[in-house]
């Protein structure tokens, strides 16, 4: 995004780059970044504006402090996307949406009092309301949970890297007997090198050896707990024992467990 442009995400998540003319009580006015024509966006249908200030306004946000808001939140939790980085590349929303997945059915395993939100719903109502990865940090996480009608919400960073290379090598050795003294056996048949009859007993040995090298990773897991108000209840980082590559599913079980939310 340019720095010098104000930035419109509407509620069906299209974004309108360009400038600002004139807020009024109902609309606004607005040209697109290298465009002249002037257009009118209605602010029942825009949810935040970034202007190229940096300053953020929200428009038709749910409210956040009633109790009848509070109540219907109470006991609920959704599980957002987790952000997933390997080898410092991002772009990988299968794996954002695989951990969520994984890290919905740990908790919901244990959950007695708590109901937590099937992450296909809680994605479809991230959706609709226009955040995505590209806005998110425009939200609050007491934002969050109004959008998705929860008193808590998990999210949290799996970063995995290459690290070392473990070499394992094997070797296997064969060996057999070889009498070169020459008899007859049972059929009346000569066996053996008759014109060598010294007796002698040699061993014979083949060896063959083969080398195998494993990738090993590190994996490093952040998970927070946001409650309904925006506090952040629970916040840990915790680095793998493990160092293979989908170690971060045990680390992920690991911090589950010490969250206040869980066997709740």
């Amino acid at each position: 995004m340019n720095a010098q442009d104000d930035v419109i995400l509407k509620s069906d998540g299209d974004e309108m780059h360009g400038k600002i003319l004139k807020i009024n009580k109902e609309d606004l006015q607005f040209i697109y970044k290298n465009e002249t024509i002037e257009y009118t966006v209605n602010k029942s249908e825009i949810i935040k504006i970034t202007f190229s200030s940096g300053r953020i306004e929200f428009f038709n946000k749910k409210a956040t402090t009633s109790n009848s808001n509070l109540k219907e939140h109470h006991n609920k939790v959704a599980i957002l996307p987790f952000g997933y980085i390997k080898d410092q590349e991002t772009s990988n929303a299968i794996m954002t949406k695989k951990i969520q997945q994984e890290t919905y059915t740990i908790f919901k395993k244990k959950a007695i009092i708590l109901q937590f939100q099937d992450p296909t719903t809680t994605n479809a109502l991230l959706a609709k309301a226009g955040v995505n990865n590209n806005n998110v940090e425009g939200y609050t996480m007491g934002e969050i949970c109004n959008i998705l009608n929860v008193e808590y919400v998990v999210q949290g960073l799996v970063s995995i890297e290459k690290s070392t290379m473990t070499q394992y090598s094997n070797t296997t050795t064969t060996s057999k007997n070889k009498n070169k003294r020459a008899y007859i056996d049972s059929k009346g048949n000569i066996v053996g090198d008759i014109w060598n009859n010294t007796g002698n007993n040699k061993k014979t040995s083949n060896s063959s050896s083969y080398s195998t090298a494993t990738q090993n990773y590190s994996t490093n897991i952040t998970m927070n707990v946001f409650s309904d108000k925006g506090d952040n209840v629970y916040t840990k980082e915790h680095a793998s024992f493990w160092q293979t590559q989908d170690a971060y599913k045990i680390t992920l079980a690991f911090l589950a467990k010490r969250t206040p939310i869980y066997k709740r």
